[in-house]
């Protein structure tokens, strides 16, 4: 799933598949294996929670600016079921973007160039 602004400005979500595999040669740029792959899930993970935060800072303000909630409501607050099988499929899809190339890495480790389908013939 995605987050996207709809036309009116409102929050949309996407609900795309995440995408399980990158067409060509990936870039290398480090010469020990897993290297490259730990980089991209630190990446991955430094995106992920820039969002968070930016979200976060924006509610603890608006929650602040209006006196909406008291803290100890906040400590604690209980999800309902539904909520709660929402936040843990999203759980889910974040993992799944997070570890992407790990995933990605060893699915090309257990293929052989065999299993690779021929190219098209040029006419």
């Amino acid at each position: 799933m995605r987050r996207t602004k709809g036309n009116n400005g409102s929050e949309e979500i996407e609900d795309k598949p995440t995408r399980y595999s990158v067409k060509g040669k990936r870039m290398r740029f480090f010469d020990a294996q897993g290297i490259d792959e730990l980089v991209s899930i630190c990446l991955g993970l430094a995106q992920e929670m820039w969002v968070l935060k930016e979200r976060q800072s924006a509610l603890e303000d608006i929650i602040s600016k209006n006196k909406l909630v008291l803290e100890d409501e906040l400590e604690n607050h209980t999800f309902s079921h539904d909520q709660r099988t929402k936040l843990d499929e999203e759980r889910q899809h974040y993992i799944d973007r997070i570890f992407f190339t790990l995933r990605e890495e060893a699915e090309s480790l257990s293929h052989s160039p065999k299993d690779e389908p021929e190219p098209p013939a040029v006419p």
